[in-house]
C-alpha cells in the first residue's frame, strides 16, 4: 500500500519502534527514581505506539495480501513478521488499557511489568528484523510490484 508513491507501512512502523521502547525507558526511570512525574509521558508514548502500531498492522495486512503467491519464502516471512509484531502491539494495548483505568493517577510500575515490557520490545525488534529481511532480501515494498 502506497501513498504518493511511498510505502505507507514502512513509514508507519518507525513510530511504534521508537515510542514503545521510550515508554519502557521512561517507566524504568520513574521506577528507579521513585518519581511518577514521567509516567504521563510514558503513557502517551505507549498509547501512541499502540495506536500507530494498529494502523501499521492494517497497512501490513494489506501489503501481505498483495504478495504474489509464488513468493512462498517472502510470504512465510511476512506472516511470521506480522504475527510477532501484532502480538507485541496487542500486549502493549493491554498495558495501555490497564493504565488508562488509572489515568491521570498513574502508579510507578512493578519490576515484573518493566521486565515484561522490555522483553516485548526485544521481541518487537526481532519482528522488525524480519520486516527488514522482507525489504532487503525479498524486495517487498520497494519495487513497483506487489506489496
Amino acid at each position: 500500500m502506497k501513498i504518493f508513491g511511498h510505502p505507507l507501512h514502512m513509514m508507519l512502523i518507525h513510530f511504534p519502534t521508537a515510542l514503545l521502547p521510550m515508554d519502557v525507558f521512561l517507566s524504568f526511570f520513574a521506577y528507579y527514581n521513585q518519581d511518577s512525574s514521567l509516567l504521563p509521558a510514558a503513557f502517551f508514548c505507549m498509547a501512541g505506539g499502540v495506536l500507530i502500531g494498529l494502523v501499521a498492522t492494517v497497512t501490513g495486512v494489506i501489503d501481505l495480501l498483495l504478495i504474489a503467491k509464488d513468493k512462498k519464502p517472502a510470504l512465510a516471512t511476512a506472516v511470521v513478521h506480522g504475527f510477532i509484531n501484532m502480538t507485541v502491539v496487542l500486549f502493549f494495548g493491554i498495558f495501555v488499557y490497564r493504565s488508562s483505568q488509572n489515568y491521570p493517577e498513574l502508579h510507578i510500575p512493578l519490576m515484573s511489568t518493566l521486565i515484561t515490557k522490555a522483553l516485548l520490545v526485544v521481541i518487537l525488534f526481532g519482528g522488525n528484523y524480519l520486516g527488514g529481511k522482507l525489504i532487503l532480501h525479498h524486495h517487498i515494498g520497494i519495487k513497483n510490484q506487489e506489496a
